[in-house]
């Protein structure tokens, strides 16, 4: 079985970067059902509502968990620890949600 590469600081950071973005990003197009856009060259912002937004949401979540993945599978190999990291994540998000909600 052949050793994986060792991820240096500049790499950790950036996948660091990644998962923490990612859970911001998708809780708080969850917490507000949605997003708005902004064109670039003015006229009237779009809202994007829920059964929509949940794709993007969905799309980061995934990219943020498998960040947090990368920088445990460097740590460990073992199987109960992802699992138990990916629960984690997911009671994370969940509170994330309930606490960033509209105020």
């Amino acid at each position: 079985m052949s050793e994986t590469p060792s991820l240096n600081l500049p790499l950790r950071l950036s996948i660091a970067a990644l998962f923490i973005l990612g859970l911001i990003g998708g809780t708080l197009v969850v917490a507000y059902s949605g997003f708005e856009t902004s064109p670039r060259r003015g006229g009237t912002p779009v809202f994007v509502p829920a059964p929509e937004a949940y794709f993007i949401a969905a799309t980061m979540y995934a990219m943020s968990c498998l960040a947090m993945l990368a920088l445990l599978r460097h740590r460990t190999k073992s199987v109960a620890w992802a699992g138990a990291a990916v629960a984690g994540y997911v009671v994370l998000a969940w509170g994330l949600v309930r606490v960033i909600g509209p105020l």
